[in-house]
């Protein structure tokens, strides 16, 4: 398993370990974001990702994605290092 470095802008940078979710990871490093099904149904956690990949954990999250940088942290995880723009 690799460690991936994740860099919140104007924040910090935290490191990814574990097969969990990006929203799991941010909230363990007390990065809070809104949130509410914690499936990729209701799109409430929607962040920007600048840089970087990542992964759904499901086969397609629900809620609309209305611009190509937008990830719902709640249902993926990063294969890379990330930026992303909370």
């Amino acid at each position: 398993m690799n460690n991936y470095i994740i860099e919140i802008i104007n924040k910090k940078k935290i490191i990814y370990k574990k097969n969990i979710s990006l929203l799991s990871t941010l909230k363990k490093n007390n990065i809070y974001i809104a949130s509410q099904c914690k499936s990729g149904y209701c799109g409430t956690c929607r962040i920007k990702i600048l840089k970087g990949n990542i992964i759904y954990l499901i086969k397609q999250p629900m809620a609309a994605l209305f611009k190509i940088n937008e990830i719902l942290p709640c249902c993926c995880k990063p294969i890379s290092n990330i930026i992303i723009k909370i």
